[in-house]
């Protein structure tokens, strides 16, 4: 039996219900303990995995990087090559839903059996990411666009179910809370399940993730103007609109290696094999520790000032 805790996530954090430990139940023994763990799986909410001896896994699902001064073992967004790190970007483990009815010809059947009767709508419930609240006030001054979460809500509250709300509509603002190469939620995944056009900021390189022939990416234009301008035209024009949300997902109408989850197992599988103690300690841990609260002076710089975010955890 492995025992595991999970430490430093957001408050409302429940381990039990845990995407990542859910499929550790499914194929390996594991148990949740309190003390003497056998490995801590630990985010950027905190700093009780500094307390522990035991190997130590970084996870989460927001836009930090691994700091592996203090880490032995990492799952996140970057794209780093290196054998004790998986890039495991957060669309890729919404298990509930089906990901091959995303590939043609299903999905084109779905389109086809979904005819959009609204403009865009807006789905956010965390008030402080600026980029997002701007291009919903600018598309807003063109057209109606419908907000269904606690930000900006014109619909009469948050709405009950994201997907069922997004799927009469045409386009949908899938802005991340900031951008950083690599780091892409489940925003864009909720755009493609509803069968709508994301608009989309976030990662730099998202054509790394999906075609970007399917995304309006506001990394492609110059301005807000330059891009709100072309959704002007695929709204005003049906055809044009048609041929755009007919394209593939996927480059090459094919799902990523980031959806199979046999290399998540492997993964897993050379954790649990591997040393019992972690290697962040004695001047390895010093050196992480100093290399973590530089990073976060600079990320306060950065955020005042606009830009990449760059903590290491």
């Amino acid at each position: 039996m492995i025992h595991l805790k999970f430490v430093d996530h957001y408050k409302e954090f429940v381990p039990e219900t845990d995407r990542i430990f859910t499929f550790l139940q499914n194929h390996f023994q594991v148990k949740l303990v309190d003390q003497n763990p056998d490995f801590i799986i630990y985010s950027s909410w905190g700093i009780e995995h500094l307390k522990y001896d035991c190997p130590k896994i970084f996870y989460t699902g927001e836009n930090h990087r691994p700091n592996f001064f203090l880490c032995d073992y990492a799952l996140g967004f970057d794209f780093i090559d290196r054998p004790n790190y998986l890039r495991v970007p957060l669309y890729s483990i919404l298990w509930y839903y089906d990901f091959s009815t995303l590939v043609f010809p299903k999905h084109l059947e779905t389109i086809q059996q979904n005819p959009k009767s609204k403009f865009c709508c807006f789905v956010a419930s965390n008030g402080g990411a600026k980029e997002r609240n701007k291009i919903f006030e600018k598309l807003s001054l063109y057209d109606l666009v419908d907000s269904g979460g606690k930000v900006m809500n014109n619909v009469g509250g948050p709405v009950p179910n994201k997907i069922e709300f997004m799927r009469p509509y045409k386009f949908c603002i899938a802005y991340e809370n900031s951008s950083y190469p690599g780091y892409v939620t489940e925003k864009i995944m909720d755009c493609f399940i509803a069968g709508c056009i994301p608009i989309y900021w976030g990662s730099p390189c998202i054509e790394r993730d999906f075609n970007p022939g399917r995304i309006i990416n506001r990394h492609d234009f110059d301005s807000d103007e330059a891009m709100i301008q072309r959704i002007q035209e695929l709204n005003e024009n049906e055809e044009a609109y048609q041929d755009f949300i007919k394209q593939p997902i996927f480059n090459g109408n094919q799902l990523t290696e980031y959806f199979d989850q046999e290399r998540l197992l492997i993964f897993f599988e050379q954790v649990f094999e591997g040393p019992k103690i972690t290697r962040s300690k004695g001047i390895k841990k010093s050196i992480g520790l100093g290399i973590r609260q530089t990073k976060i002076w600079e990320s306060k710089i950065k955020r005042k000032i606009g830009g990449f975010e760059r903590v290491w955890y």
